[in-house]
């Protein structure tokens, strides 16, 4: 168990440590780049989620759509 711990640990540390490199090697350009990919995957993921509620609002009050 204790080595398990060990191997994540490092795995982690190294992954920050990569990140680190990554986002202080990036351009202004590549941020907006990155940071309007990030927001596109937001709202697609908060788009599937409301179709999701609303799909299962209308089913509780009847109402059925076909697809």
């Amino acid at each position: 168990m204790h080595e398990l711990f060990d191997r994540v640990t490092n795995n982690v540390a190294y992954m920050v440590s990569v990140l680190g490199v990554m986002s202080s090697s990036m351009k202004l350009e590549d941020w907006y780049f990155f940071t309007s990919i990030l927001v596109g995957v937001v709202a697609l993921i908060a788009n599937i989620w409301h179709k999701r509620v609303m799909q299962r609002i209308a089913k509780e009050k009847g109402i059925f759509f076909k697809k």
